[in-house]
């Protein structure tokens, strides 16, 4: 039995600025978009009457509101399967990231979270009761044929999905030039489009 609360419920409106959500109409009707400070889908949908400090309350014709994950994350159901780094969202919708990883069964207190305090740094481990799931980022991966720099700045040639390294300041690779697909660059990842003059 679930009586998972809405995400929105208990905040305010600011509170919800930034946050970007998939709001369903009692009609049928369905829009995606950003919150403003007001609660609202900037310039296009009136989702409560509140605004600024006011309780985030939707609108009557408003049959639900929800999270839309950010393209440029996976999500991660498994609380055991969180890393640092990893953003911990809480079943109230509120996300923070993970600074530390406790895997012990004896306590309910898998994750330490970053919160915001008057003390720099300060951390506090959440009980697993309030884990909805995780997001992580996915790497950025080469996404079309030509030259990239990987995170440590070597080139890679990319052409039908398949990645050769093709030089790095080392020169590690000497002459062997083996061919990975571009699935496979993972840990060398972030890449980002080498420009001619960087080549």
């Amino acid at each position: 039995m679930s009586s998972e609360k809405p995400f929105w419920e208990g905040k305010t409106c600011k509170e919800m600025a930034g946050l970007h959500i998939k709001v369903t109409f009692k009609n049928g009707d369905v829009a995606t978009g950003v919150a403003d400070k007001n609660g609202d889908i900037k310039s296009a949908y009136v989702l409560t009457l509140g605004m600024g400090d006011d309780l985030f309350v939707p609108k009557a014709d408003i049959e639900s509101i929800e999270l839309v994950d950010d393209p440029e994350y996976e999500r991660i159901d498994d609380i055991h399967d969180v890393c640092t780094g990893d953003i911990f969202v809480a079943t109230n919708g509120n996300r923070f990231s993970v600074v530390a990883v406790d895997d012990d069964d004896e306590t309910d207190c898998t994750l330490a979270v970053m919160v915001q305090a008057e003390i720099p740094d300060f951390h506090d481990w959440m009980f697993n009761s309030s884990f909805a799931y995780a997001l992580r980022r996915k790497p950025k991966l080469p996404n079309h044929d030509g030259l990239w720099l990987d995170k440590d700045d070597a080139i890679w040639q990319v052409c039908d999905h398949q990645a050769v390294p093709v030089y790095d300041d080392a020169d590690e690779w000497g002459f062997q030039r083996e061919i990975f697909l571009v699935s496979q660059l993972v840990q060398h990842a972030p890449f980002r489009p080498a420009k001619a003059v960087e080549a």
